[in-house]
């Protein structure tokens, strides 16, 4: 039986990473984590209590595991006291990190993305920095600091949007909540842009497969289905949930002068190039069998019928919205 600790694991993806291993007599199950999200559920799986930020950590101390899928790991330092605590006593050690670690502007356009891309540096101002601005520069040097342990068995994952069931960011859902329920739907001009992104049930099952795969590289992108257009997102939508909604198409100039920031006010959307991912590493060392981009949203539909489509909390407002639709370019 292998002993596994996830740090996290009640979440989004660490929580259908939990279900399936919870269900499984082949493996011992343990969770680090604040207890503060979702709490209560698993109450059949050991659980330990505590911020990983803090000397909380030390609780971990002397415990033995053959594998460790760490989701929470946000900060170099945090990655480094983490590891050392650790030390000696773990097999694999599997991060989570993100494709946001790729510095964009130095990856020739159009090009696939590939583990040897660029990515960012770190310096010592954006090192631990809570500013998201600086999310991918510390992902990318948590990466560096696991890189730089020679002990150390490790799979660095670099997902990009994960959507799915349990999502707490609504980056996804806001655009199938459009689909649901408006009648137009801001679109900018440049939404014919291709990019990927990352089925959680899909993703899950990959971490899992990494757990005892025999054969494997350091750094893998993750993502699961074939390149799709904000206009694929939203059709595909539409379709799935039986509306017609209009695509208001606004110019990329008109939405920056109106200050729609890409991302994080319309998600997926990164201007006018194509963000392709080589997969050619993942496909190669674990097999997987992922989910058309269509049957992964089919399969996510239920989760937000099952709440009601509430309202997401990402991006902009549906006034805002409707106030830019209804302006003149």
């Amino acid at each position: 039986m292998k002993k596994i600790l996830i740090i996290g694991g009640t979440g989004f993806v660490g929580r259908m990473v939990t279900e399936t291993l919870s269900k499984n007599s082949d493996y011992d199950l343990t969770l680090f984590n604040r207890g503060k999200r979702n709490e209560g559920i698993f109450p059949d799986v050991k659980q330990i209590h505590g911020d990983r930020l803090t000397d909380d950590i030390k609780k971990l101390e002397g415990l033995k595991f053959d594998c460790v899928i760490d989701f929470a790991g946000q900060y170099p330092t945090n990655i480094n006291d983490t590891l050392e605590v650790l030390k000696g006593n773990i097999g694999r050690y599997i991060f989570i990190s993100t494709c946001s670690v790729y510095d964009f502007e130095k990856i020739e356009p159009n090009e696939p993305i590939r583990i040897d891309s660029p990515v960012y540096g770190c310096t010592d101002e954006q090192k631990d920095s809570r500013d998201l601005q600086f999310y991918g520069h510390n992902k990318a040097e948590c990466e560096r600091v696991i890189l730089s342990k020679d002990w150390l068995d490790a799979i660095i994952f670099r997902p990009a949007l994960i959507c799915g069931r349990y999502d707490p960011t609504d980056r996804f859902y806001c655009w199938l909540y459009r689909a649901k329920t408006q009648d137009k739907i801001l679109v900018p001009e440049s939404a014919t842009a291709l990019t990927q992104n990352t089925f959680a049930p899909d993703f899950a099952q990959l971490l899992i497969k990494a757990i005892d795969t025999p054969k494997h590289n350091k750094i893998y992108n993750a993502v699961t289905h074939d390149p799709v257009s904000i206009f694929d997102v939203v059709n595909t939508c539409t379709k799935l949930v039986g509306t017609n909604p209009e695509l208001v198409i606004k110019s990329d100039e008109f939405l920056e002068k109106n200050e729609v920031h890409h991302w994080m006010d319309l998600a997926m959307w990164l201007g006018k190039f194509d963000f392709i991912f080589d997969m050619k590493g993942v496909h190669e060392d674990f097999k997987p069998e992922f989910h058309s981009f269509e049957q992964s949203v089919k399969d996510t539909i239920p989760f937000y019928e099952e709440r009601g489509w509430p309202v997401p909390k990402y991006g902009l407002s549906l006034e805002k919205e409707k106030e830019l639709i209804e302006k003149e370019n």
